[in-house]
């Protein structure tokens, strides 16, 4: 249960001269202040020297929410014509495409990238910078946060082999169109991504390893300082829910003893907050998985998940979230002895009196193996129990009789 997926929306037309409006702006500096708390700033303020970015995938058009200032004196750019646009504003015609699909899939992934890529400053000039880019994830609930990239210019006479990436590469039409109308299939797509990472690690030695090596610890050094900024605002969160005396369950005492009174695995977590912790587990989950509950209080059921279990299953879940849906997928989960089992879950939401998702309600059943052509287009067949849907209204109840009214 985390965030949601990485939008790939159009970058904003704005030209770059002009300032974001205030609503715009509150939300930049709302996306730092969210998941690293206030003092991020003058955390990140130490590493001004260094030039990097700091983008959020989850606002439309993944714009730049921080950028240090030696990046703006690298790219000639003030910060009000940088914040709030997609760093593809950078990109010109010289710019190698597949470098640029490379970094989007990167993003879609979410996973780190790093080349040699060719850049245009303000006055137009192109220069090229060895660029890495990762993602950081929050240490709590696992999910997405921000995406960093760290950028080192580099004279051309250090990477002479990138300067045929300026022509046209395998699989984009020739001609004029030659840069604005790639042809990318599922069959050439990897093999150019492949192939502009091989010359990369291949022809780089000396001088320019030494050039990707001070990228990746520019890289390093931010999204240290980003993570220890998330864990503190976090252990803050949680000492001030412990102050408040409601650590034990994060509910009200009523609502927290109607839901003892519901004999099944289930967790309540809360959708209002980042990571959608949890906000209550039962004492059946305590005994199915190994965990105490003020270990499991606040956390993202993340931490359930390992090596084998089944990204499809956790994709259909984080869909059906995104879509304020009820689903049931068979996964593999582990105890905190790290004992695997097979857990059939059913995820539903549950709703205030105006129909806005509060919580999202996981009933946990232990079952058996699955047969071993399991898929993911079976997963899809799965339907809940009478179990599990008794659980479900028994907490939907709980919830009407303390003061919320549910909507279907």
């Amino acid at each position: 249960m985390g965030r949601p997926v990485p939008c790939s929306a159009a970058m904003s037309a704005r030209a770059p001269s002009q300032e974001p409006c205030c609503s715009e702006a509150n939300r930049l500096q709302e996306s730092m202040s969210q998941s690293y708390g206030e003092s991020v700033q003058e955390s990140l303020q130490k590493l001004r020297h260094h030039s990097f970015v700091v983008t959020d995938p989850h606002l439309p058009g993944h714009p730049i929410v921080y950028t240090s200032e030696a990046f703006l004196r690298m790219t000639g750019y003030l910060a009000e014509e940088v914040l709030g646009r997609n760093p593809r504003f950078l990109q010109g015609p010289e710019t190698d495409r597949r470098s640029v699909f490379h970094i989007r899939y990167a993003v879609l992934e979410e996973r780190t990238c790093h080349m040699v890529l060719l850049n245009y400053t303000k006055q137009g000039w192109p220069f090229r910078v060895v660029f890495h880019m990762a993602p950081v994830f929050s240490q709590t609930s696992g999910e997405l946060l921000h995406f960093v990239g760290a950028h080192k210019p580099v004279p051309d006479s250090l990477f002479p082999q990138f300067r045929l990436f300026e022509r046209p590469p395998l699989g984009f039409l020739k001609g004029p169109s030659a840069l604005s109308k790639p042809i990318i299939t599922a069959d050439n797509f990897n093999s150019l991504c492949q192939l502009s990472a091989a010359g990369f690690t291949h022809q780089c030695s000396g001088q320019q390893k030494k050039m990707m090596k001070i990228t990746s610890a520019v890289l390093g050094l931010v999204i240290h300082e980003l993570v220890v900024s998330n864990k503190m605002m976090n252990d803050e969160a949680l000492q001030d829910r412990r102050s408040n005396g409601k650590a034990e369950s994060g509910l009200c005492f009523s609502l927290s003893l109607a839901f003892s009174r519901i004999q099944q695995s289930f967790v309540i977590c809360n959708s209002k907050l980042p990571g959608m912790p949890i906000a209550y587990a039962s004492d059946m989950f305590l005994q199915l998985t190994g965990y105490e509950r003020n270990e499991v209080i606040g956390c993202s059921c993340r931490f359930l998940q390992g090596q084998g279990t089944d990204p499809c299953a956790v994709n259909q879940i984080r869909d059906a979230i995104r879509d304020e849906s009820m689903c049931t997928v068979r996964i593999l989960n582990y105890r905190k002895d790290g004992s695997p089992f097979w857990n059939l879950l059913h995820v539903s939401p549950v709703r205030d009196h105006t129909g806005k998702v509060v919580y999202y309600v996981g009933v946990q059943i232990y079952t058996a193996l699955p047969p071993e052509d399991e898929s993911c287009q079976a997963q899809r067949k799965i339907i809940p129990s009478i179990s599990h849907l008794g659980a479900v209204g028994a907490v939907k109840v709980a919830v009407r009789s303390n003061g919320f009214r549910q909507t279907s």
